[in-house]
């Protein structure tokens, strides 16, 4: 009998060291004794359409799922664990400063052994600051909730995800005329129409400027055909500049008093890619000729020859008088 009891308590001790031993060897927490990590997985498709500052939103699936993982893992999953939620929460970790970012339902439940993933949404817009065609970067991390139970726990493990995507093109082009739209000049004067052409969108742009409407006598007209542009988002110099429009009357003896309109089309797109267009504007131009013109430069000495010849005239008759 008491060679039994003698065992007993052997195997009593001899199953408390054992039991130390390997509560040493395994990682435990304040619950359970065996930490079965989740291996966690976002899953995201890859992004081929540009995303236009100010004018487009891109919306990226997400989808998340995960996996336990180490020796116990079969034994967590279709044990004690079998029926427990685990939560995984989606966040926005680092993006460019011109960029706004948000997930929506970032909570994921997600069931022990569920294969179907959990659904999210983020949601990325830019701003004018996004450089054109250049790659935008949002980072996301996933974060498992520790999840415990009497032998097992699901422990936090964090990991981060890049989803790239590329900006588009946004033409913007601001016109100011700061002599207006409207001259009065004499015959032989020219009007001087400033206007100043400032590129306050994304990218290089190259501006084409085109007469589209002119009236059919012989205005003489003068105005470059192009400018172009650096983006306004560096501050550049280069992305303002001024141009001239100069329209001068046509010569014809006589008074003058006659008012005409001349249109001028202006058409942005980005340097190097004309089929990326940007509005179209067209400004109209009012040129007023008012005043006497001597003709083209023959009239005067013929006024002055026929005026010397009646003078001849007149002296030659008073001689004869006398």
């Amino acid at each position: 009998m008491r060679k039994n009891l003698r065992t007993v308590k052997t195997g009593i001790i001899f199953g408390i060291l054992l039991l130390s031993l390997f509560i040493a060897f395994v990682p435990t927490t304040s619950a359970g004794l065996i930490s079965v990590p989740p291996l966690i997985n976002v899953s995201f498709p890859a992004q081929e359409k540009n995303i236009v500052p100010n004018s487009a939103v891109l919306i990226i699936p997400l989808e998340t799922t995960f996996t336990l993982t180490g020796p116990f893992a079969s034994f967590a999953e279709n044990g004690l664990l079998g029926k427990s939620v685990v939560q995984i929460e989606l966040k926005v970790v680092q993006k460019p400063d011109w960029c706004t970012a948000s997930i929506s339902n970032p909570l994921a439940n997600i069931p022990v052994g569920e294969v179907k993933p959990y659904q999210s949404r983020l949601t990325v817009t830019v701003t004018e600051n996004a450089p054109a065609f250049q790659q935008g970067v949002v980072r996301i991390s996933a974060t498992s909730k520790i999840q415990k139970s009497v032998l097992f726990n699901i422990g936090e493990v964090t990991v981060e995800f890049d989803i790239n995507f590329i900006i588009g093109y946004w033409s913007v082009v601001a016109y100011e005329m700061p002599k207006g739209t409207l001259a009065e000049v004499g015959p032989l004067d020219t009007a001087d129409f400033q206007i100043d052409i400032e590129n306050i969108g994304n990218g290089p742009t190259f501006v084409a400027i085109e007469l589209v409407d002119v009236p059919e006598d012989e205005w003489s007209i003068n105005v470059p055909s192009s400018v172009q542009l650096a983006t306004g988002i560096y501050q550049s110099e280069n992305s303002k500049k001024t141009v001239h429009l100069k329209i001068k009357p046509p010569y014809g003896f006589g008074f003058h008093n006659e008012r005409k309109t001349f249109a001028v089309k202006f058409t942005p797109n980005y340097l190097g890619l004309p089929d990326l267009q940007g509005q179209e504007v067209t400004y109209y131009f009012n040129v007023q000729n008012i005043g006497m013109s001597p003709g083209a430069g023959f009239e005067i000495p013929l006024i002055i020859s026929v005026v010397v010849i009646i003078a001849l005239f007149f002296y030659y008759f008073r001689l004869r008088k006398k």
